[in-house]
């Protein structure tokens, strides 16, 4: 495969000095055998600075990260249908159009993270059997099979769509503020026809939800919530309530689904080794940490780049960027994050803010 053309990609956000992005990024370059680079660009809000960087020849893409994940949209020419779902944008892809311009497309891989990171468990736990990239838990014969998230916000709504992504309904979140999960589910409206999205306040709950003769059972989670150590009542309750689920007894169904095998329940913390993580491991589910959902966004990203295109299904072809080179950056970013360098540690002391002192870009008027 020829090497593409060398271009500079972007990281947009603050603070994003600890990133692991750019060596993923730069490594998948190198590999491929182009110059292209990706660098950080520290900034809290989208500037007119941003944008022209964004605008310019030289630029192949960008990745944006908070506080601009939403504040981005409005500057983009089109949105994927994961955008504008779950109301943001991590990755920015260049499209040329008919007419010898490009346009500026927002797609959320987010939310190929968690679902292909997951299908990458699916795939260890079946290693002879073949598993398609649009593999769904369809059992029909075996009543409802769902999915968990806890947590709140942006990357709740991702997780939430990435396991509907994997046919999995309804979505049960655990989370500590009914405001913040009402939030969530005003925002997901789309996931009401496919059973929709049902809160999970205590063991009670979990009781009356999910113990019992065809009741639903649980396939995969995804915890959202920071490694810290609960202070408040409604803090441990969270992990009381996760405990909960995590020791409902769970039977693997006899029969397999047309278009995925059923896995042993799989969970998928945020952060590698967080608190919710040895939970889960404990009450025996097969766990990921969440560095390897990071991994697979930014292959998502690298796909969607090479090719011109922000669909779900070019972010999910690994055919594109090759076996060979994804393990070599899985296992080099695995390596970096590991054993931080010295370098690392003293960028995130003088990291600024380039945002500092100026305006948020204005949308022209029409």
């Amino acid at each position: 495969m020829a090497a593409p053309p060398s271009k500079k990609y972007y990281l947009f956000g603050y603070p994003i000095a600890h990133s692991s992005a750019p060596a993923l990024h730069n490594h998948c370059f190198k590999s491929l055998g182009t110059e292209s680079t990706y660098t950080i660009w520290s900034t809290s809000k989208v500037t007119e600075e941003m944008l022209a960087v964004i605008h310019s020849d030289d630029c192949g893409g960008a990745a944006v990260t908070m506080p601009n994940k939403t504040a981005i949209i409005p500057f983009l020419d089109e949105l994927s249908p994961e955008s504008r779902i779950t109301n943001a944008c991590n990755t920015i892809v260049k499209i040329p159009t008919a007419n010898g311009g490009v346009k500026l497309v927002g797609q959320n891989t987010d939310i190929l993270g968690v679902r292909n990171a997951l299908l990458s468990a699916l795939k260890e736990q079946h290693p002879n059997r073949p598993i398609p990239t649009d593999a769904s838990a369809a059992y029909p014969s075996h009543g409802s099979f769902a999915g968990l998230v806890i947590g709140g916000g942006a990357t709740t709504r991702s997780a939430a769509h990435a396991l509907t992504l994997l046919g999995l309904a309804p979505i049960f979140l655990i989370n500590r503020d009914v405001d913040e999960v009402r939030a969530v589910m005003d925002a997901m409206p789309h996931l009401s026809s496919k059973g929709g999205l049902i809160h999970l306040r205590d063991p009670a709950d979990v009781e009356t939800h999910l113990v019992g003769e065809g009741k639903a059972r649980i396939l995969m989670a995804v915890g959202c919530i920071p490694s810290f150590a609960p202070q408040t009542l409604a803090e441990r309750m969270v992990y009381t309530t996760a405990s909960a689920v995590f020791t409902v007894p769970y039977v693997v169904p006899t029969v397999d689904s047309p278009r995925s095998p059923v896995p042993h329940t799989a969970s998928l913390p945020r952060n590698a080794e967080t608190i919710m993580y040895k939970v889960a491991a404990a009450h025996g589910w097969y766990v990921i940490d969440g560095i390897e959902a990071m991994i697979e966004q930014g292959f998502a990203q690298q796909r969607m780049w090479l090719r011109g295109v922000a669909s779900v299904a070019v972010g999910s072809d690994s055919s594109i960027t090759g076996v060979a080179l994804e393990q070599s950056a899985r296992k080099s970013t695995r390596e970096r994050l590991t054993a931080p360098s010295a370098a690392t540690t003293e960028a995130i002391k003088l990291e600024v803010d380039r945002a500092e002192g100026k305006a948020s870009a204005v949308l022209p008027k029409k």
